[in-house]
């Protein structure tokens, strides 16, 4: 009996102190005084892990640092690297995950000088899962309504032509798309409406398609079959004084004069033009196989490069952190963070760290610098309060 007295005394204490001691260990790190220079070693370290492919624990140490030093300059760009963390990870969920990324690093630095290259990075975010033009074009037409986005809310920004040759990229492959539908709705339906609306789709939005003379002979062919040859010569006439060296263009005079309309002549400038290169028969049929693709989509970040080395990215991104200050969105989420002076409560001593503010604490005495009649409205707001405790956010 006196035995097991003395176990359940024992095993009170051990309870007692481990949960004496749990909480202590449990705030340990938290309550660490900040190093000088430590953000710049957690996002050192943040990057060589994420270079080598380790992008759990890249993430972990620079969110340590955006964690424990909200104040820091680099702030902005150790987010924006999370960013490309997931970027350069890859795949649908990962790429998902780095738009939101981007998209919320955008809502709070809309002017950042980065700003250009982070709305081309959710540009490629969609380019990068473009699939074959007879697939869904979703990805396709997200691509595009980002880009023109840029050259809206930018339209002086120096990557100006780099975006326009990424629209006119994708603009083909939307056009391919439509253009495919058009030829099924018309030769395998005899739907002439169908393929009717399908190549005004195209006449009306995608002015630089390569196929733009193929849609025109179709658009005529299916109003044709509507009887209406008057909009359909229209549609050949342009298609011979346009696109001269057009392999539809005998077609479309001998329509023409079958309906006795008048064939006009060919632009002499687009006569003297060279016609469209010529394709082998293995090109041709991979273009008819696989259609127009989307190339040259870039595997790095914003911040971080494979084929720069780590110093290089560092020295970059200190260049990049420095100065620029925080648009300030509305309501930040939980893991957003900004560049913002950070007005939590601190310990004395502790910048970046944690504390918890217990009201009631018996203390009577006013910290120095602070107005009495703030500290009174703070305590009514205490007295007011249904909770417990306040903890940091």
């Amino acid at each position: 009996m006196r035995s097991v007295k003395l176990l359940f005394v024992a095993f009170s204490i051990a309870l007692i102190a481990s949960a004496c001691g749990g909480g202590k260990a449990k705030n340990k790190v938290a309550l660490e005084d900040a190093k000088p220079g430590r953000d710049l070693e957690l996002f050192r370290e943040g990057v060589t892990a994420i270079r080598k492919g380790s992008y759990d624990q890249g993430r972990m140490l620079i969110n340590t640092s955006i964690n424990t030093y909200p104040d820091s300059p680099m702030i902005r760009v150790a987010k924006l690297t999370i960013a490309d963390s997931f970027y350069m990870e890859g795949g649908g969920k990962n790429l998902a995950q780095a738009d939101v990324e981007y998209n919320e690093w955008l809502q709070f630095f809309p002017d950042d000088p980065l700003a250009v290259e982070v709305m081309m990075k959710r540009a490629e975010i969609h380019m990068r899962q473009v699939i074959a033009y007879n697939r869904d074009t979703t990805h396709a037409r997200q691509a595009e309504r980002q880009l023109k986005e840029i050259l809206k809310l930018h339209p002086a920004t120096e990557k100006k032509p780099e975006i326009e040759a990424r629209i006119n990229e994708i603009q083909e492959y939307l056009a391919m798309h439509e253009l495919d539908v058009a030829r099924f709705y018309y030769e395998r339906r005899q739907s002439a409406q169908a393929a009717q609306m399908r190549t005004e789709e195209i006449l009306n939005k995608y002015p630089a398609f390569s196929k733009f003379d193929e849609a025109l002979y179709l658009h005529a062919r299916a109003l044709s079959d509507q009887e209406d040859t008057d909009t359909a010569a229209q549609d050949l006439s342009r298609l011979i004084v346009n696109y001269p060296h057009s392999e539809f263009r005998d077609k479309a005079e001998a329509m023409l004069k079958k309906w006795n309309k008048a064939v006009p002549q060919a632009d002499p400038t687009k006569v003297a033009e060279a016609p469209p290169e010529g394709k082998g028969v293995f090109p041709r049929m991979l273009g008819f196989v696989f259609g127009p693709k989307v190339n040259n989509i870039s595997s790095k970040g914003v911040i971080v490069d494979r084929e720069q080395t780590v110093d290089d990215i560092v020295a970059r991104a200190q260049v990049a952190g420095g100065g620029a200050k925080s648009a300030g969105a509305v309501t930040p989420g939980a893991g957003t963070t900004t560049n913002a002076v950070d007005s939590r409560p601190r310990r004395a001593g502790e910048a970046g760290q944690d504390v918890v503010v217990k009201p009631g604490s018996g203390s009577s005495s006013t910290p120095s610098g602070t107005d009495p009649k703030s500290s009174s409205k703070d305590k009514d707001k205490k007295k007011n309060s249904n909770s417990k405790g306040l903890r940091n956010p």
